[in-house]
C-alpha cells in the first residue's frame, strides 16, 4: 500500500468517526452544574425579586392669608408627624410631598409653588417660607392653587400611584381669569385621577359648598376645622433626647462641592439641629420608617439631610472620599495628609452609625409610647389628613 493511499485511509476513518460523534454528543444529557453553582441557582429562584414600594404623591393647597396664620404656624410643627404617619403604613410607602400657597390678585403673591419632593428637609425648607398675611375681602384665589397643583406638579403618570390633593382654607373662590376657574380645575384634577381633599377652616358657608363640590367629584373628603387649625403639641418622654440625638447626626456632616454648595448643605443641617424637640423627634421617627437600613447592612440608613448641589455628605460615604477633589473638600479636610484625612472621616462615619443606632431605638420606643398614650381627634388638621389618606390608601394596597 503506498503512504499516499495510507495517509488517505486514515484521514477518511478520522472524519467517519468525528461525523458519528457528533450527533452522539448532542443527544447526551447536559452535565449538572458544579454544586456550588447549582445551589446559587436555587437560591436565585427561590428569592424573587422584591416587589417595589407602593407610591403617595400629597399636595398641599393652602390659603395663606391673614387669616390663616394659626394653621400655617400649626403646619410647620406638624409636616413631619403627618410624613411620619403615613410612613406607617404596610408595605411602607414611598411619599413624595409638593406644597402650593395661594393668597388673591393685589397681595404680595397669588400663589408660591414647590414641586414633589422625597427629601421631606427640603419640603419642611419650603414650608418655612409661608406666613400668613393679605386677604381681607373673603374671596381668595383658590382657582389658580388648585389649577397650578392639578397641572404644574411632576405627577406621576402611574394609575398605580396615590395622587391626592389638600385643599385647606377658609374663604370661597373668587371669580378671576378664566384660564384659572375653580371647577375647570376640578374636573381637571378628576380626569388626571387627583383625589381632592377638603379642609374648610371655620365656618364659611360659601366656602363649604366649594369644598364640597370638588370633594365629591373627586372621591375626596370634605372636613370641617377649627380656624386656628387645631393642631396641639404632643410631647412624649423620648423627644428632648431625640432632639438632641437629632442634633448630633446633624453636626457630624462632612459635605463636598464648592464653597457655596457646602455653605448651603450646612444651612440645612444647622437647619435641622435647631429643631424644636417634638419636630426633630417627628423628624427622626419618619426617617426611620422611611429610609429603613443601609441595603446589605444592619446600618440604620442616614438621618441627616441629603446632601443637596450635587455635595457628597462623606459621614454618609466615607469611600467617595477617594474621587473628590482637592477644591471640592470640606475644610475640615484640607491640609492634611491622605492618611489623616481616611482617619477623620472613618471616625465620623463611625461616631454617625452609634448615633443612627440610638435614634433608631428612641423613634422605636416613642412610637409605642405614642400608640397607647396619644388618641386621635377628629378635629384637627393633622388627624384629618391621616384619616383621609388611611381611608383612600387601601385601595391602592396600603393598610394602616
Amino acid at each position: 500500500m503506498s503512504p499516499k493511499f495510507l495517509v488517505r485511509s486514515v484521514l477518511a476513518a478520522a472524519l467517519a468517526a468525528a461525523a458519528i460523534a457528533v450527533p452522539l454528543a448532542v443527544s447526551r444529557t447536559p452535565t449538572a452544574p458544579a454544586p456550588k453553582q447549582a445551589q446559587a441557582q436555587t437560591q436565585e429562584k427561590a428569592s424573587p425579586p422584591q416587589a417595589a414600594r407602593p407610591e403617595i404623591e400629597v399636595v398641599f393647597v393652602l390659603d395663606t392669608t391673614g387669616s390663616m396664620s394659626g394653621l400655617i404656624e400649626g403646619a410647620k410643627q406638624k409636616i413631619f408627624s403627618i410624613a411620619s404617619r403615613i410612613a406607617t403604613g404596610k408595605p411602607t410607602p414611598r411619599l413624595k410631598v409638593g406644597l402650593v400657597a395661594y393668597r388673591d390678585e393685589g397681595d404680595d403673591y397669588v400663589t408660591k409653588r414647590f414641586d414633589l419632593s422625597e427629601d421631606l428637609d427640603t419640603v419642611f425648607t419650603n414650608l418655612r417660607q409661608f406666613s400668613a398675611d393679605g386677604g381681607g375681602d373673603t374671596p381668595e384665589h383658590v382657582g389658580r392653587g388648585l389649577g397650578e397643583a392639578v397641572s404644574k406638579m411632576s405627577w406621576s403618570s402611574s394609575r398605580e400611584t396615590m395622587k391626592v390633593i389638600f385643599l385647606v382654607g377658609d374663604a370661597p373662590p373668587a371669580i378671576r381669569e378664566q384660564e384659572w376657574d375653580f371647577k375647570h380645575w376640578s374636573k381637571q384634577a378628576k380626569e388626571k385621577h387627583i383625589v381632592v381633599n377638603t379642609v374648610r377652616c371655620g365656618e364659611d358657608e360659601e366656602t363649604a359648598t366649594a369644598w364640597q363640590f370638588v370633594a365629591k367629584l373627586t372621591d375626596g373628603t370634605f372636613d370641617t376645622i377649627d380656624q386656628a387649625g387645631g393642631m396641639l403639641a404632643v410631647a412624649t418622654p423620648y423627644d428632648a433626647e431625640l432632639a438632641r440625638v437629632n442634633a448630633e447626626i446633624a453636626s457630624k456632616t462632612l459635605y463636598t462641592g464648592s464653597a457655596a454648595v457646602q455653605a448651603e448643605n450646612r444651612g440645612r443641617a444647622e437647619q435641622m439641629g435647631a429643631m424644636a424637640p417634638e419636630v426633630a423627634a417627628e423628624r427622626i421617627s419618619y426617617m426611620k420608617k422611611a429610609k429603613g437600613k443601609v441595603p446589605g447592612s444592619a446600618m440604620p440608613a442616614s438621618s441627616a439631610p441629603m446632601a443637596v448641589g450635587g455635595a457628597m455628605d462623606l459621614a454618609a460615604q466615607p469611600e467617595g472620599l477617594a474621587k473628590v477633589q482637592e477644591a471640592e473638600l470640606p475644610a475640615e479636610l484640607k491640609g492634611l495628609s491622605k492618611e489623616a484625612q481616611v482617619a477623620k472621616v472613618t471616625q465620623l462615619a463611625e461616631e454617625r452609625r452609634v448615633l443612627e443606632a440610638q435614634a433608631s431605638k428612641l423613634a422605636a420606643e416613642r412610637d409605642s409610647w405614642r400608640v397607647k398614650n396619644v388618641a386621635e381627634k377628629s378635629d384637627s388638621f393633622d388627624d384629618n389628613v391621616m384619616k383621609s389618606v388611611r381611608t383612600q390608601a387601601a385601595s391602592f394596597g396600603v393598610a394602616y
